[in-house]
């Protein structure tokens, strides 16, 4: 999937525009925890995270993340969005609650899948 169908299934509304909408995204890591987003082995990844404050920002930028998506709609700070700008990290917001947006991300994940056929 990319990161334009992320957003466009999420309703997203960019807060640091991307670079790039085409990327592909292989993974979702979605936690408040941000030791659990570093622990993550995933690569090509976007992190979901009610989460407002700059580590979210350094954290997706040590752990190779491609954007950062607030869910529940949150308010995003200025420095947060200052820093997102200056690691050239897209940032968004979604009014979705964390399962909604995973359950939501989860049936678009589905569509992209190939299903080896059986002989």
């Amino acid at each position: 999937m990319r990161l334009s169908d992320i957003y466009q299934r999420l309703e997203a509304e960019e807060v640091v525009p991307a670079g790039n909408y085409d990327v592909e995204v292989r993974n979702i890591c979605a936690s408040d925890l941000l030791s659990d987003i570093l622990a993550t082995l995933k690569n090509d990844f976007v992190i979901l995270t009610g989460l407002t404050t700059v580590q979210v920002v350094r954290t997706a930028e040590i752990s190779g993340a491609i954007a950062i998506i607030l869910v529940r709609n949150k308010a995003v700070p200025a420095d947060m969005v200052k820093l997102a700008r200056e690691k050239g990290l897209p940032l968004a917001r979604c009014r979705f609650p964390m399962f909604e947006a995973c359950t939501l991300l989860s049936a678009l994940k589905m569509n992209d899948a190939v299903i080896p056929k059986t002989p």
